[in-house]
C-alpha cells in the first residue's frame, strides 16, 4: 500500500513537472516568436592624417567630383583623434512563413538615422525574391555592405566621391531572381525614390521643377561557375539612371539651379579561396570594381541675370579599386588596396568650354586581428595623391579601428564566409 502511494505520488510529481516544463517551453517559444533578434555593433577608431586643411575639404574641392550643392558634407569625414563612427542597433526576425524583416538604426556623436528598414519575401517560387523598404542597393560588391563590414577602415575612393559616405541607400523596392546550377546566375532590378545627394538629388522648390518618385532605377547581374565549396568566382554588371538636380553657389548671394539626369555603370569581379584552415588561416580574397558616372544637367534658373539659361552641364568621371586579403595566421589577416579616381574626368559648365582634369590615386595597407567572431582590431595606413585646382596634394592617413558586436547579428555569418574568423 505504501509502495503504491509512493508510486502514485512520483507519477503525479512527474506529470506536474512535465506540464510545468511544457508551459515554460511554450512561454519561452512565445517570447522568442514575439521578440526579434537584437544586436549592437560599435565601430570606433583613432585617426590621423597629414593635410593642413583637412582631407574631407580636399575631396570636396577635387575638380569634377565636387558635388556643387549649397550644403557641404564635411562633417561626414573622420577627425584627427578619436572617432565614434557608428553605433548600430540591429533588429531582425521572421514575420511568418512568407516574410522576414529587419531594421538597422545607426547613431554617432552628431546624428541618428534609420540606416535600413526592410521586409523580404521567403516563400516565392522559382528563385524569385521581393524586398522593400529602405535598404542598400545590391549592385556590385561594396555598396550593399554596412561600414563595419568593409575589409578596410574606409570605403573605396570612387564610391565615396560619386555616391557619398552612405553609398546608394534609399527607399524603394527590389525584385530579384536566382538560378542555382553548375552556373550561378542572379539578376535584380530596383526602383528607388531617388534621394542620393551626389548623383540622384531632389532639390525641387521655387527654382527647380518637381519630379514625382520613383526617380531612380537600378539593375544588376551577377554570374559565375560553381567551383565547389573551397572556391568562389563571380563577375557582375550593373547600372542605374535617374533624375538629378544641383544648386551651385556662384557667389555668397548668387546661385545657379540645374535640372536633368544622371547615370552610372560598372563591372565587378570577386575570387575567394577557402583553405579550411584554423580560424581563417590560408584564406584568400581578391576583388575589384570599376565605376563610371555621368551627369547631364540644364541651367534652368539663376540669381544672376546674365547667366546662360538653357546651357548644359555635362560631367563624366570614373574610378576603380583592386584589393586582396590573406589570412596568414589563425585570426590574422593582411590586405592591400590600390585605387584610382578620375581617369575619365571631363566637365563642361553652362556657357563654358569643356575641361579635362587629372586623376587621383590612393594605396592602402591593413592588418587586422579577430580575437573572436564578435570583435576585430584593425591597423591601416593610406597614402594618396589628390588632384585639386591648384595641383596635386599628397596625404598620409592612419587608422586604429575597433569593431565590437553584441548579441545577434546576421553579418557574422557573412564575415565567417569571408574567412575572417
Amino acid at each position: 500500500m505504501k509502495m503504491n502511494y509512493i508510486a502514485a505520488l512520483s507519477a503525479g510529481l512527474t506529470a506536474a513537472a512535465s506540464a510545468q516544463n511544457e508551459h515554460e517551453h511554450g512561454a519561452q517559444k512565445y517570447i522568442e516568436e514575439l521578440n526579434p533578434a537584437i544586436g549592437v555593433v560599435v565601430d570606433a577608431n583613432l585617426y590621423s592624417e597629414s593635410s593642413d586643411e583637412g582631407l574631407p575639404h580636399i575631396k570636396e574641392e577635387m575638380p569634377g567630383f565636387g558635388h556643387g550643392h549649397a550644403e557641404e558634407e564635411h562633417a561626414h569625414g573622420q577627425e584627427n583623434g578619436f572617432n565614434l563612427r557608428e553605433v548600430e542597433l540591429y533588429l531582425s526576425g521572421e514575420v511568418d512563413g512568407y516574410f522576414s524583416a529587419e531594421a538597422v538604426f545607426a547613431f554617432n556623436a552628431e546624428e541618428a538615422e534609420v540606416e535600413t528598414a526592410l521586409f523580404e519575401t521567403t516563400a516565392l517560387p522559382w528563385g524569385f525574391t521581393i524586398k522593400g523598404g529602405k535598404f542598400f542597393s545590391d549592385f556590385g560588391i561594396i555598396n550593399a555592405q554596412h561600414p563595419h563590414q568593409w575589409s578596410f577602415a574606409d570605403q573605396p575612393l570612387v564610391y565615396e566621391l560619386t555616391l557619398g559616405g552612405h553609398g546608394l541607400n534609399d527607399v524603394g523596392v527590389q525584385g530579384s531572381w536566382q538560378m542555382n546550377s553548375p552556373f550561378t546566375l542572379q539578376v535584380g532590378v530596383e526602383a528607388f525614390q531617388g534621394n542620393n545627394e551626389r548623383m540622384f538629388a531632389d532639390e525641387s522648390g521655387e527654382n527647380l521643377p518637381s519630379h514625382d518618385g520613383p526617380r531612380l532605377g537600378v539593375g544588376w547581374l551577377k554570374a559565375g561557375p560553381d567551383l565547389g565549396h573551397a572556391h568562389t568566382l563571380r563577375f557582375g554588371l550593373f547600372g542605374g539612371a535617374g533624375i538629378h538636380q544641383e544648386t551651385h553657389e556662384e557667389t555668397p548671394a548668387s546661385f545657379n539651379y540645374l535640372d536633368g539626369s544622371s547615370y552610372f555603370a560598372g563591372i565587378d569581379a570577386l575570387f575567394r579561396h577557402d583553405a579550411h584552415g584554423d580560424r581563417g588561416q590560408g584564406n584568400l580574397t581578391i576583388q575589384s570594381e570599376y565605376f563610371y558616372r555621368n551627369k547631364d544637367l540644364e541651367l534652368v534658373a539663376s540669381d544672376d541675370p546674365l547667366a546662360p539659361l538653357g546651357g548644359a552641364l555635362d560631367s563624366s568621371q570614373d574610378g576603380y579599386y583592386v584589393q586582396g586579403l590573406y589570412g596568414f595566421l589563425p585570426r590574422w589577416r593582411s590586405g592591400l588596396r590600390w585605387e584610382q579616381a578620375g581617369l575619365v574626368n571631363d566637365v563642361q559648365e553652362p556657357g563654358e568650354a569643356r575641361e579635362n582634369f587629372g586623376d587621383s590615386w590612393r594605396a592602402s595597407a591593413m592588418l587586422d586581428f579577430s580575437p573572436s567572431p564578435k570583435s576585430l582590431l584593425r591597423f591601416q595606413i593610406n597614402n594618396g595623391d589628390y588632384e585639386t585646382e591648384t595641383g596635386s596634394e599628397n596625404v598620409w592617413e592612419g587608422y586604429v579601428q575597433v569593431v565590437i558586436s553584441l548579441g545577434a547579428h546576421r553579418h557574422e555569418v557573412e564575415a565567417a564566409c569571408d574567412g575572417r574568423h
